[in-house]
């Protein structure tokens, strides 16, 4: 027998007495392996492969796994080697707390790979080194600065008004509200927080290149959690090539060649201005890149490869729970007439003129709008995929279940917003449950609690409220100035059928289509 024969039999049986050392050690001297969960799910991250990617043809299926693991081993489950769930809303803000010093709280470094940004501050993996990155971007999503920059939001808001009116009522034709609300939601964080059209709400029929992007980016996601040598790969080779062996990443790249050049005409710009970040920081031609470079941030944080990855997860982040969230509120509006009718008349009395925008605060002091947003954000859920914490310095205590120090630890908005004992009835959307100071169970906890769309604690979305901007202002104009009504669409266009870091309905649904009244 040759020598490169008997090195590779070797080879082979290193490998495979590595690999039953590894599963033996995970079942049984791990320090969560007394933890209960299927014992396949403990031994190996191909359990959780399989559900992400492959079961019923499309992936996206570990999340209505894990809920069959609660519901055979108990509200505290072991869901892969390395990680615990739990499905048990009082224990939220045990998980996802705020960080300090003293108990810095990290996210699992895998995941920080999922959408190429590694470094933009939703994949930091590190608590102080987010903590420092968030500080530098807060005050630019602050509700003050954010209601200075209203009047742009209903310039856009308008402009997408306008179209509805000229180009769809009493036409007959067939209008795509996830197309439309999309564009809106590019053009907005772009203008707002780059001061760059983008102009995808000019797009014939709303269908605009970038619309797409993001849908790529979500359906992409759990392949770059899994196998992180797929993002080296697609980031060595030239994008003409990348685009050629997977043209679902063509614009995905587009997205990115395009930001780049923004960051770059940005800093051109700074660099040629007689103003400093810190002058131009907090007036109203501000970018975020002015708050950012004004910090006291450290020079390698402000390197043009970590700008443009926190400009590409801005735009692609701050599109999708804003669209789906109004897409969804909207079809049950006209699926449920009651609703649309209590809201319509809500809406008539707040804006006798239809041509004026009230201004944000006065939107969110009418009570049913108000529900209306809350419930569309409780079905919408956000980001579903969990986002695991881990608490590297001090043990959990979870009933008689002690979490060591440094484990991941996951919950996720679907279980928690499906919860019947805080939402009764919870598939059902009934804005009337959030009326009249509603609580939780407990009858003392406001039930907004329990409404994690935008996640809790110091890694709650740093655009919270540019979203509650988004939807209060462009829910109440379009309602209240237009009449839709569903053409060929049903609930399963709008219902959770995939889990791809975002909620999406069955592969292959046209989304939510409507016809607009003259």
């Amino acid at each position: 027998m040759s020598i490169a024969v008997v090195s590779i039999v070797a080879l082979l049986l290193l490998a495979i007495l590595y690999s039953f050392g590894l599963v033996v050690h995970r079942l049984y001297f791990s320090p969560i392996a007394k933890f209960p969960g299927p014992k396949l799910a403990a031994a190996t991250h191909w359990y959780q492969k399989y559900f992400d990617l492959v079961a019923k043809r499309h992936g996206g299926q570990f999340l209505w796994e894990i809920k069959r693991m609660h519901e055979t081993y108990g509200p505290i489950v072991r869901i892969t080697p390395d990680e615990l769930h739990v499905d048990d809303p009082d224990f939220w803000p045990e998980v996802y707390c705020n960080n300090s010093a003293a108990r810095p709280i990290d996210k699992q470094e895998k995941l920080r790979y999922r959408f190429g940004v590694p470094d933009a501050i939703f994949s930091t993996p590190g608590g102080e080194q987010h903590r420092v990155r968030r500080q530098a971007m807060a005050g630019f999503f602050s509700r003050q600065r954010l209601r200075e920059s209203q009047d742009r939001v209903n310039h856009l808001v308008d402009r997408v008004s306008r179209r509805i009116s000229t180009e769809y009522a009493g036409q007959n034709r067939i209008l795509d509200l996830g197309d439309m609300f999309s564009c809106l939601a590019v053009d907005i964080v772009t203008e707002l927080c780059f001061r760059r059209y983008t102009n995808c709400t000019e797009a014939p029929n709303f269908k605009a290149p970038l619309v797409g992007v993001t849908a790529n980016t979500l359906w992409i996601s759990h392949w770059n959690s899994h196998f992180r040598f797929l993002n080296a790969w697609i980031e060595w080779l030239p994008n003409n090539v990348v685009s050629t062996i997977l043209p679902l990443i063509k614009p995905v790249l587009d997205l990115r060649t395009s930001i780049n050049q923004q960051v770059s005409e940005i800093l051109s710009d700074m660099n040629k201005s007689s103003f400093s970040p810190k002058e131009t920081k907090g007036t109203h031609n501000a970018t975020i890149f002015d708050d950012i470079l004004a910090s006291n941030l450290p020079t390698h944080e402000l390197s043009f490869d970590r700008l443009t990855q926190e400009a590409f997860a801005l735009t692609s982040a701050g599109m999708e729970t804003v669209k789906s969230t109004m897409v969804l509120g909207i079809f049950y509006t006209l699926e449920q007439p009651a609703i649309y009718n209590r809201l319509s008349a809500e809406l008539t009395e707040a804006m006798p003129d239809p041509t004026k925008i009230p201004n944000w605060l006065e939107l969110e002091r009418l009570p049913y709008l108000n529900a209306f947003i809350n419930e569309s954000l409780r079905l919408g859920y956000g980001s579903v995929q969990r986002s695991p914490r881990i608490n590297r310095l001090h043990a959990l205590q979870y009933k008689d279940w002690v979490i060591p120090p440094g484990t991941s630890v996951g919950m996720d908005s679907y279980h928690m917003h499906t919860n019947p004992h805080i939402f009764p009835d919870p598939f059902a959307f009934r804005p009337e449950r959030w009326l009249n100071d509603a609580k939780g169970p407990d009858g003392r906890q406001p039930l907004t609690n329990y409404l994690t769309t935008f996640g809790a604690g110091s890694r709650i979305c740093i655009a919270m409220h540019l979203a509650y901007m988004e939807l209060f202002v462009t829910l109440a104009t379009v309602l209240r100035r237009h009449k839709f009504h569903l053409h060929e669409t049903d609930r399963s266009d709008v219902e959770f059928a995939l889990e791809m870091l975002a909620p999406m309905p069955y592969w292959g649904s046209r989304g939510v289509r409507v016809k607009v009244e003259h």
